[in-house]
């Protein structure tokens, strides 16, 4: 039996020692291009889904999840804090989001196979090593579950109902909707800036107060600018 312990504390030494020779060697290769083997992916997923499963158990979901003000105010967030990774319906993917690895997962498929509780776990407290930030230090938790409230009613919704959701929240958006981020909808070809954000188009007069006819620092810049910022720079995303 002494044999049969020693050899087991040998081969589990050995174990660790090759482990910590391949990770500290730099032979591991932690590029986003490089997918994971089949076996690690596996237990990657499975780690993760029952951590968010067994820590969302005693989460008690709001009784009026769902309330039509609720789901469009979930829709504005959605747009700021979401649609750059996780696709919209019927748009084409961002190139941060094509960039990220694991993929940012699509939410109209994902979220009928979790529920309401798991999905506010995951938005409040974010996955490591995945992309998924934790909103919950920046954000109230009545917030966050409107976030679910919208993901819930876009769920397996076509691009047509989520582009007019998505236009009725915008309709609908109060002056400061209490977020210090920009909320923007490519697919609706519009932009709504955050409060105290100055566009130098909505006051050239304060942008550059020099005479008109007379140079200035403003003119010298915009004839330095390059001739490629007004026309197409063969990227898909918007400057």
């Amino acid at each position: 039996m002494r044999k049969y312990a020693l050899g087991g504390l040998f081969s589990v030494a050995l174990v660790g020692a090759v482990a910590l020779t391949w990770a500290l060697g730099g032979f591991m290769n932690v590029a986003a291009t490089y997918p994971d083997p089949p076996p690690v992916a596996w237990l990657l997923h499975s780690t993760y889904a029952s951590s968010v499963e067994r820590r969302s158990t005693n989460i008690e979901v709001p009784a009026d999840l769902g309330a039509s003000e609720q789901v469009l105010r979930g829709a504005r967030s959605y747009l700021a804090m979401c649609s750059g990774c996780h696709t919209p319906p019927g748009q084409s993917p961002t190139p941060v989001s094509q960039g990220l690895y694991p993929p940012p997962p699509n939410l109209v498929e994902l979220i009928p196979h979790r529920s309401p509780a798991e999905a506010f776990w995951v938005i409040k407290n974010g996955v490591r090593m995945t992309g998924m930030p934790a909103f919950g230090p920046t954000h109230e938790d009545e917030e966050l579950w409107a976030l679910v409230a919208f993901l819930d009613r876009i769920a397996g919704a076509s691009p047509q109902t989520y582009e007019t959701l998505v236009a009725e929240a915008k309709h609908t958006a109060p002056a400061d909707d209490g977020h210090g981020h920009r909320h923007s909808n490519d697919a609706m070809g519009e932009t709504q800036s955050a409060p105290g954000h100055h566009d130098p188009q909505d006051s050239p007069a304060e942008a550059h107060p020099h005479e008109e006819g007379s140079a200035g620092p403003s003119d010298e810049h915009h004839e330095k600018a390059s001739p490629h910022a007004d026309g197409d720079d063969g990227h898909d995303h918007q400057h």
